[in-house]
């Protein structure tokens, strides 16, 4: 009976079960990534992982994924990146004990070009990562030419040498974007779910601001990006804004804009009307699946109430996107969660609103304070109109970060498609570690 006892308590110390971090996703495949120090907030502290064994299944069956060497040291440690596609159940299986570890074809192909990456996929795909660590699709299914650029790029203006919390005063206003930034380090790392890149920039106007862009492009058309903004220094800034350009429009000129209607408008509170009343004298309100969505062509400015853009301090919302019915093909840009609107003025244009301009997607903030709020009721002495109090103020060890999901599909009709990107917004936004 001792000797039973010896045996069954060898054989319980050497089969030790897996630990399983257990997460649920929508019904449409979404991007799922993770720190592996973020690990270790999950982990029970009496677990000793094998990272290298580690393994990943969706609805109960075992899937390629990769984990990103982000710092190159030939092993599994706390800066590198596990990274996979799920949908429904999923499940990230750590072993207690020993096992061989797995690994699957990469899906990309790269290849350095003097400043630049050229990725291709293998089913043709063609993206390009530029000196700055920002992505350029130029390649989707049989569609060639500038299907979506610049993505992470970011956009700062503010009062670069501001002295405001000594003597009030601002001094002069910059504006630039990253490329204006000095690159400070660009990883490109292949793999068999998406090729990865990991870049780090440092503004030389705005001293002490950095970028972090970490973007993973994936095989099924996602792009995700996360855009971190950290200061080291005060700043006064009056724009700080994530952005992606030339949404389909270099490839179909009669591209259109499509998303939600906007919960918040400017030009419809000054008008004293709904943002649906808005866009519906613009003739540019369609139906679809029983609900209003906002449809117009994106190269068209749409009789802004005022300035040139198209739309501007207006609310986020679940998704924005353009769609060629030439080309059948959509691109999106979706968020991780709905937005709160504040009731309060003063803080919803103190945060983060969307802006489209010049074919670019802008979503952050927008500090520029137009003299037509005080030319309508509505607005009038809504926000004050001294421009020392316009900037937002950032200090030493703030953090902004801007999650952002990219999605390149083929697609039949626009109404197939906003059904669609429905169902993949939801998928997204319900992505959660469930234990």
């Amino acid at each position: 009976m001792k000797k039973s006892l010896v045996i069954l308590f060898l054989l319980t110390a050497v089969f030790v079960l897996p630990y399983t971090l257990k997460i649920q996703a929508g019904n449409i495949e979404v991007p799922i990534t993770m720190k592996m120090s973020d690990f270790l907030d999950y982990i029970p502290e009496d677990i000793d992982p094998y990272w290298d064994s580690i393994r990943v299944k969706v609805g109960g069956l075992y899937v390629p994924f990769q984990i990103d060497d982000v710092d190159g040291n030939g092993r599994v440690s706390g800066d590198d990146y596990l990274v996979f596609l799920g949908k429904g159940e999923c499940e990230i299986i750590i072993p207690e004990n020993e096992m061989a570890e797995v690994k699957f074809e990469s899906y990309f192909t790269v290849q350095k070009d003097g400043n630049k990456w050229i990725i291709i996929g293998k089913n043709g795909e063609g993206y390009e990562v530029d000196d700055h660590g920002i992505v350029h699709v130029k390649k989707f299914g049989k569609v060639e030419g500038t299907i979506l650029d610049e993505v992470g790029i970011l956009r700062v203006a503010g009062f670069a040498n501001s002295t405001y919390l000594v003597d009030g005063e601002l001094g002069k206003h910059f504006e630039e974007v990253s490329y204006a930034f000095e690159p400070v380090s660009v990883k490109v790392i292949p793999g068999p779910i998406a090729v990865s890149i990991y870049a780090e920039l440092r503004s030389i106007t705005f001293a002490g601001l950095d970028q972090y862009i970490i973007t993973h492009v994936f095989k099924n058309g996602d792009i995700l990006v996360n855009n971190k903004i950290t200061f080291r220094n005060y700043a006064d800034l009056m724009k700080l804004q994530h952005m992606v350009t030339r949404v389909l429009t270099s490839v179909d000129g009669d591209t259109v804009h499509v998303l939600p209607v906007f919960r918040r408008l400017v030009w419809a509170d000054q008008l004293n009307i709904t943002p649906y009343e808005y866009w519906l004298e613009r003739n540019a309100i369609k139906m679809i699946a029983n609900k209003p969505y906002i449809v117009f062509p994106a190269t068209d400015s749409m009789k802004p109430l005022w300035w040139g853009a198209t739309y501007i301090f207006a609310s986020q919302e679940r998704w924005r996107g353009n769609y060629s019915e030439k080309l059948g093909m959509g691109v999106a840009e979706i968020l991780p969660e709905i937005p709160v609107v504040s009731d309060n003025f003063v803080d919803w244009i103190d945060g983060n609103t969307w802006v489209f301009e010049s074919q670019e997607f802008r979503d952050g903030v927008f500090k520029w304070i137009p003299g037509e709020f005080e030319a309508y009721e509505a607005t009038k002495g809504a926000y004050p109109t001294d421009m020392k109090l316009w900037p937002n103020r950032y200090y030493a060890g703030q953090e902004v970060n801007f999650v952002r999901l990219y999605n390149i599909t083929k697609v039949d009709n626009l109404e197939n498609w906003v059904k669609w990107l429905e169902a993949k917004s939801e998928s997204f936004r319900s992505v959660e570690i469930v234990k």
